[in-house]
Formats: C-alpha cells, structure tokens, sequence
C-alpha cells in the first residue's frame, strides 16, 4: 500500500467541533494518516497541512452516521476503520458506550457484523498508532489478533513495541510481524511422549513396531556401530 494513493492535501478532511475547543474528525483518516506518514518520511511541508471542513449538523452522531454511510457507499470501509470509528466516538463522548456507538453507526448491519466490527474495538484501541497499515489488516489477520489478545495481558504492548521498533516499510512486512507474534510458543525441548533416556543424550522409544533410537549422542560412529552389531551373525 503506497502513502501516496491516499496522500491529497488539497482535499480536504471533514471535522465536527467538540467541547474544549477541540474537532473530530469525521472523514478522511486515510488521508490524514498517508500525510502524517509522507511527512515523518520526507521532511516537506507540502505534507505538513491539510485542508479541513467543519461541519456543523445538528448532533456529533448525525456527522458520524453521515461519514460511515458516504464511505461505506464511496470507498468501502475496513474492519480496523470500522472499529476506530466507533472508538474515536466513544472517546470524544458522542456515544456512551461501544455498544451504543455500533449500534448507534452500524445499526443496519447484522449482528454478525457488528459482533466483527466489536471484536476488532480492542486491536484499535492498543495498536493505532503502531499500525502502518492499519487500514490493510485483514478480517481474519485481526480477528485471530483480537481472539488471542483475550488470552494474553502481554501480547497487546509486545506487539506494540515490536511494531514500533521495528517500523516495518511495507505491508507484507508488518503482517509477517503480527503472524509471527499468534505463532505458538516453541514446545519445550525434551523428550517425546513415550521416550525414556538412556543416558545423557541418548533416548529410546518403544513401540509394537518397533525401537526408535534419537538424540544428539547418537553420533555417525554409534549408529555405524549399532548397525554393525544388528548385522553381526549370531
């Protein structure tokens, strides 16, 4: 995915005024986040501003619901943008609550699908920021991430920190990064089910079809020696 697809600072964002002299943004995350990315990349202030419209409708949740349904219709929203929008509402208290924000902006989707968009509420909420692809992050990719941060206290800000650390350059890159921390953990070295030691090194497992010999003492000398001993004549 290339910055520059999304990068346009002559179109502009659209945002809604919010209490403490501060604005939401209503459309053009893409956008804003390709400049910011354009920008830390390349130093030039051709980046450095975007144009913004402030829309004024009646309530905060109206211009949401207007932006989920223009881009829905424009562009076809992701997962990951899904939830952020979702978030980002809850967070500047347009909505009261997550449930209410999928409800309130996805309340003509079905269950299944606002279950999905939930799910992927708690990977916005540790990894945006981190993500330089957020909006590539596929619904399998994302659902195996959320399912796996439910079981983990600790794989959410390792995989932060890994992200930001390494700053992966391309997409292929940053999802090799999240495969490589679902991966399971290494099974502890040892023996095998059934395997008992011989002596150190040396381990023997018996089965009804057989003996299986294994283990780093098993050198090229031992085994040409056991395989000499097996075809001695008796």
């Amino acid at each position: 995915e290339n910055a520059s697809v999304y990068a346009d600072a002559e179109s502009p964002i659209e945002v809604v005024a919010l209490d403490g002299g501060r604005y939401g943004l209503i459309s053009g995350w893409r956008r804003l986040a390709a400049l910011r990315r354009l920008h830390a990349e390349t130093g030039s202030e051709s980046f450095a501003l975007v144009q913004a419209l402030l829309r004024t409708p009646e309530t905060a949740s109206d211009a949401y619901v207007a932006m989920v349904e223009e881009n829905e219709i424009r562009v076809g929203l992701t997962y990951f943008e899904r939830a952020r929008i979702a978030l980002k509402a809850v967070e500047q208290g347009v909505f009261e609550d997550r449930r209410a924000a999928l409800q309130g902006l996805f309340g003509s989707a079905s269950r299944a699908r606002r279950s999905k968009i939930g799910s992927f509420i708690p990977v916005v909420a540790a990894l945006d920021g981190a993500l330089r692809f957020p909006a590539s992050l596929t619904e399998r990719l994302g659902l195996r991430l959320a399912k796996a941060m439910e079981g983990s206290e600790t794989l959410a800000q390792s995989l932060k920190q890994t992200l930001l650390r390494e700053a992966p350059a391309s997409l292929e890159a940053e999802q090799a990064l999240i495969s490589k921390a679902l991966a399971p953990p290494p099974r502890p070295r040892g023996n095998r089910p059934g395997m008992r030691e011989l002596r150190p090194g040396l381990s023997v497992r018996e089965t009804a079809k057989g003996v299986t010999i294994s283990g780093a003492a098993l050198t090229p000398e031992l085994k040409a020696q056991l395989l000499a001993w097996l075809g001695t004549p008796r």
